[in-house]
């Protein structure tokens, strides 16, 4: 158990540099002492707006506040992943070259999101929907836009399957996954050499994927997350992917305890220097259609819970939200007032998390049944009952 966090990050995903200026967003994390991940893409660096930008952390005195988060072009697949390993080495070597190259000392710290590449149709059907909301201040105007959106541009459940299936086939290649993990390694020995250290980022699914002793779903989402010894190591758990998700069948209270029984299995496998947790989400992000939460009250209580499991870095997607409240300094600060004895453990509710890890644990365990099934196009049948209503 601890009482504060050493370090609060914000990733940081559309705000521009030129933003993060006008909208006083340094000033804020001046102000609170807290961090941001801010997104890069290879344009990022050939411009003046980013040497602007960190020339504003310099002469605030934060300059090792903004910890690079460089992402490929959508086109290219955004993320690190086995798919396109070879262009984030590319883009993390020239973002650290650019450092060196214009006098900035070089980072603590670089984000390697490892997530599966974007579908750049989704990138463009969410890109549309932030725009719209942008437009409008109202929560309920925006949830109905957001509905109005997926339901003209949503898939079937039909389809949804078909589409599963398509990246099943696309995605699971054991040769290249395997090949992967010295590719990435390779990465972090460079960045070791230029100084910094390399914080994984990845999704809750990819950690339970060690009940069957192997790792077809990393290999799934094309992500080595435990075959590489990461510098530190960060899981994305949002309360949206949970509450929202399941239309409150898990309650905020459930999920405080979710968390922190993750956050504390995370301080002992890994300790709590390497382990931390992003909370979320305050905005859309590149490919969501999800609901957001931007009650600072709520992210109190579920920092409150990672504090109370021993966690001392803490991360909330995303500034960008943030910085659209009436008073981001004050709904900083309030997150920042979370204490560990906020949080008081229900057992019934911590047999509760532990049942719901083990249905994604339980994905882990049925995934060869599943790739067998698509393998040998069985599948094909089952789908034709399911249409003909016969199942």
């Amino acid at each position: 158990m601890v009482e504060q966090f050493n370090r609060i990050i914000f990733p940081v995903e559309f705000l521009t540099p030129h933003q993060m200026i006008e909208k006083g967003a340094i000033d804020v994390l001046a102000k609170t002492g807290t961090y941001c991940a801010m997104r890069i893409l290879p344009k990022d660096l050939e411009g003046e707006d980013f040497l602007q930008m960190m020339e504003k952390f310099r002469d605030l005195g934060i300059e090792g506040h903004m910890i690079p988060w460089p992402l490929l072009d959508v086109e290219d697949g955004y993320y690190a992943n086995e798919i396109t390993v070879e262009l984030f080495h590319a883009l993390v070597q020239n973002l650290l070259e650019w450092y060196k190259d214009h006098g900035f000392a070089i980072p603590e710290g670089v984000l390697v999101d490892l997530e599966p590449p974007t579908d750049p149709k989704e990138a463009k059907i969410a890109e549309k929907i932030r725009k719209e909301t942008d437009k409008v201040k109202s929560k309920r105007k925006k949830k109905k836009i957001w509905k109005k959106i997926k339901e003209k541009t949503g898939l079937d459940k039909l389809a949804g399957i078909n589409g599963f299936i398509k990246t099943v086939k696309t995605n699971m290649n054991k040769e290249r996954f395997e090949a992967s993990f010295a590719k990435f390694t390779a990465m972090q020995e460079m960045m070791h050499e230029y100084g910094t250290k390399a914080i994984a980022v990845a999704l809750p699914l990819a950690y339970e994927d060690h009940v069957d002793g192997d790792f077809r779903i990393q290999d799934f989402m094309t992500v080595p997350v435990s075959t590489v010894d990461w510098d530190q190591i960060n899981y994305m758990i949002f309360n949206t992917d949970y509450v929202s998700a399941s239309k409150g069948i898990v309650s905020h209270e459930d999920y405080r305890h979710l968390i922190h029984v993750y956050a504390k299995e995370f301080v002992e496998n890994y300790g709590a220097e390497k382990a931390s947790i992003t909370l979320g989400i305050t905005n859309l992000g590149v490919a969501d259609v999800r609901a957001v939460q931007t009650d600072p009250k709520l992210y109190k209580m579920e920092a409150s819970a990672l504090l109370a499991a021993g966690l001392t870095d803490l991360g909330i997607y995303a500034l960008d939200g943030i910085m659209e409240q009436k008073n981001p300094v004050k709904w900083i600060e309030t997150v920042q007032s979370a204490r560990a004895s906020d949080f008081v453990i229900d057992p019934e509710k911590i047999r509760f998390a532990q049942e719901i890890r083990r249905v994604f644990q339980a994905v882990d365990f049925i995934s060869p049944s599943i790739l067998y099934l698509i393998e040998s196009e069985r599948y094909k049948k089952i789908l034709k009952l399911a249409v003909l209503g016969k199942l």
